[in-house]
C-alpha cells in the first residue's frame, strides 16, 4: 500500500470516527443561517450532573490538517455563543437577528469549538440542587473546561492530536490561562497517545492581575482621556490604593460612575443606546445595566429613586397610554450598552433549540447573573499561571481593542511588564495583510509572550474590528 493510499484511507476513516460518534450533533439547517459547512451542536459532560453545551464548526476547507480552537465567552456568567454568533463564527447577528455571512470568520483558518461554561450558562445545565455543586470559581471553572474538554475528545477522537489553542476574551483572561495550566498537568503523567497538543493561547482584553486590570487599569484610562480630573486621580491612588479608605475609596468610585455614566464601558468612542421607560426616564431596570466592578457601582441607588418617581406616578394617575407598567426586580442578563434582544430572542425560539439538540427548557441568556452573582471571583487571579505556561513552550498572545475602558489595555500591559520577560522585538506598528497602507495597532514581542494592541475599538475585538482580528489571528 502506498503512502498516499494509506494516507487517503486515515482521512476516511477520521470523517467516519467523526460523523458515526456526534451524528445526532449534526446540525442539518439551522432557521435564518444560510453558512452550509459542517457544525455541531450538543453536550459535553463534565460529571454525571453536569453538562456543557458545544457548537463546533469544522473549518471552511482543508478541517483534515486545521488546528483546532477553542473560544471562550467571559463574564463569568457570559455565554461563548456570543463568540460564535457575533464575533468570529461564519456568521454574524445583527441588531435586527439576521445572520450576515463573515467574510473574517476565523474558521476558514481553524476548526473551531465553542464551549458555555461554566454551569447553567446559556444552554449548559447542572442537574442537581444540592449546594455543593453549584458551587463555582476560578479553580472548578478551570477544572469542568477541563472535563469537558476530554469528553470533546472522546467524541472526536481524531482530533486529539492535532495542534490545539486557547482563545476568548474578558473574564476568559482567568479561564484560558488557568485551563492552559491543567492541560499542562496533565500532560506530564498522560501516555504520548493521550497528551492534549496545546501550542498556545489567546487572550484578547483578559482580566489576569486584580492589581492592574479593571477598575484600577480604568482610573488612569479615564484620566489619560480626559474623562476623570487630575485630583480625582491622585485621590483615587490615595484612598483605593497607597492608604486604603473603604468610604472615601467608595465615594470617589461612585463619583467615576456619575462622570462615566453616558459612556460605553467597552469602548468609550462609541454610542451607548441607553433604554428608557414609557415615562421617557432613564430604564435603570433594564437588562442593560450589569452590577460590576466597574461599572454603575450606585444602579440600586438609581433603581430606588426610579421606583420612587413611579409611585408618585401612580398615585397621580399619570399612565403613558393609559396603562402604568409596574416596575420589577430584574435579574440583569446583558453587559451595559450590550442590545442582546435579538441574540436572546433567537436562542429561545422551538425551532432553534430543536436544530441545536439543546434542552428545551431551558431558558436562553447572554449573561446568567445568577452564576455571576454565585461565581467566587479568586483574589490570585491567572497571572502565577503565565510563567509555567511560558516556561512549558506555550505561545502567548495577549490583545487589547485599545478604546476599552472595561478591561483596558494599560493593565494588562501593566501585568505583561512586571514578569520580566525579555523582549525579542520592540514596541512597533502592525498592519492586516490586505490593508498595508493603514496601521491596524502595535505589538511588542516577549520571549515567550506577544502583546498585541487593535487601534480603534474596544472589548470585542472580533466583532468590531473583524479583518484585523482575522490576521492577528
Amino acid at each position: 500500500m502506498s503512502i498516499n493510499i494509506f494516507h487517503i484511507l486515515l482521512l476516511i476513516i477520521s470523517f467516519i470516527s467523526i460523523n458515526s460518534s456526534v451524528e445526532a450533533d449534526i446540525v442539518k439547517s439551522l432557521p435564518g443561517y444560510s453558512y452550509k459547512g459542517r457544525l455541531y451542536s450538543g453536550y459535553l459532560s463534565v460529571s454525571s450532573t453536569k453538562q456543557f453545551h458545544y457548537m463546533f464548526n469544522l473549518a471552511h476547507e482543508d478541517w483534515e490538517n486545521k488546528p483546532l480552537v477553542l473560544w471562550l465567552n467571559g463574564g463569568p456568567g457570559c455565554s461563548s455563543l456570543d463568540g460564535w454568533s457575533a464575533e468570529n463564527g461564519p456568521m454574524q447577528m445583527d441588531s435586527k437577528g439576521n445572520f450576515i455571512m463573515n467574510e473574517y470568520s476565523w474558521h476558514r483558518a481553524a476548526n473551531m469549538l465553542y464551549i458555555e461554561s461554566p454551569g447553567n450558562v446559556g444552554f449548559s445545565y447542572i442537574d442537581s440542587k444540592l449546594d455543593y455543586e453549584l458551587e463555582i470559581n476560578d479553580d472548578i471553572a478551570a477544572e469542568d473546561n477541563f472535563k469537558a474538554l476530554q469528553d470533546f475528545f472522546k467524541k472526536y477522537p481524531t482530533f486529539k492530536g492535532r495542534d490545539f489553542y486557547i482563545s476568548g476574551e474578558s473574564y476568559a483572561g482567568i479561564y484560558i490561562p488557568m485551563l492552559a495550566y491543567r492541560i499542562i498537568l496533565y500532560n506530564k503523567n498522560a501516555q504520548s497517545y493521550a497528551k492534549i497538543n496545546l501550542k498556545g493561547i489567546l487572550v484578547g482584553n483578559g482580566v489576569a492581575d486584580w492589581n492592574y486590570d479593571t477598575t484600577n487599569a480604568m482610573i488612569d484610562f479615564a484620566f489619560s482621556h480626559h474623562l476623570t480630573s487630575y485630583e480625582h486621580r491622585l485621590q483615587f491612588n490615595q484612598y483605593c490604593i497607597m492608604e486604603y479608605n473603604q468610604t472615601k475609596c467608595d465615594e470617589i468610585l461612585v463619583k467615576l460612575d456619575s462622570w462615566l455614566e453616558n459612556i460605553n464601558v467597552y469602548d468609550y468612542l462609541q454610542r451607548c443606546e441607553f433604554p428608557t421607560n414609557e415615562y421617557g426616564d432613564r430604564d435603570y431596570f433594564s437588562s442593560y445595566y450589569l452590577r460590576s466592578p466597574w461599572a454603575f457601582h450606585n444602579l440600586k441607588q438609581k433603581q430606588k429613586k426610579l421606583k420612587e418617581k413611579l409611585e408618585k406616578l401612580k398615585l397621580k394617575n399619570l399612565k403613558p397610554n393609559n396603562i402604568l407598567i409596574e416596575p420589577q426586580e430584574k435579574k440583569l442578563s446583558a453587559p451595559p450598552c450590550v442590545d442582546d434582544s435579538a441574540m436572546t430572542e433567537y436562542f429561545n425560539r422551538e425551532d432553534v433549540k430543536t436544530a441545536l439538540h439543546v434542552n428545551a427548557n431551558k431558558a436562553w441568556e447572554l449573561c446568567n447573573m445568577d452564576i455571576n452573582e454565585r461565581y467566587v471571583i479568586q483574589d490570585k487571579g491567572s497571572i502565577w499561571a503565565y510563567p509555567t505556561i511560558i516556561k512549558e513552550g506555550v505561545r502567548v498572545l495577549i490583545f487589547n481593542g485599545d478604546t476599552d475602558m472595561a478591561v483596558p489595555f494599560n493593565g494588562n500591559q501593566a501585568w505583561i511588564h512586571n514578569l520580566g520577560l525579555e523582549i525579542e522585538k520592540p514596541w512597533q506598528q502592525w498592519r492586516a495583510f490586505d490593508d498595508m497602507e493603514n496601521v491596524a495597532g502595535y505589538y511588542i514581542k516577549y520571549k515567550g509572550l506577544t502583546f498585541c494592541t487593535v487601534k480603534g475599538t474596544g472589548h470585542m475585538v472580533p466583532q468590531w474590528k473583524p479583518k484585523e482580528a482575522f490576521y492577528m489571528f
